[in-house]
């Protein structure tokens, strides 16, 4: 399990995200974070589960979950994926590492 503090920054970004419209349905923390093993460096890998990324994810989308992460906690790395994507995706090498070592992050 990852540090609680990490899970709590996740969380709140999160949280953030619904606040300003985004119907984010749950996060996937995954990376050194979810298998402990950081360094001082370490980065909060976060795929960001959302209907809202089914049909298609803009650059404005992009950059929209980038500008919150830096206003929330620099080090989330912010990773937009469809909610029928994560269901039945067996192409993406990301989303079959998030499903093997991620922690779920309910809101």
């Amino acid at each position: 399990m990852a540090e609680e503090s990490v899970i709590a920054s996740a969380r709140k970004y999160l949280n953030e995200l619904l606040e300003i419209g985004i119907p984010v349905r749950f996060g996937i923390l995954f990376g050194s974070q979810a298998r402990k093993d950081t360094h001082l460096w370490s980065d909060i890998d976060l795929l960001i589960i959302s209907p809202r990324y089914d049909e298609s994810c803009t650059r404005e989308d992009k950059n929209l979950l980038w500008r919150t992460a830096a206003i929330m906690d620099d080090r989330i790395e912010p990773v937009p994926v469809g909610l029928k994507r994560w269901e039945t995706d067996d192409e993406s090498t990301i989303i079959e590492i998030a499903r093997r070592e991620g922690i779920q992050i309910n809101i």
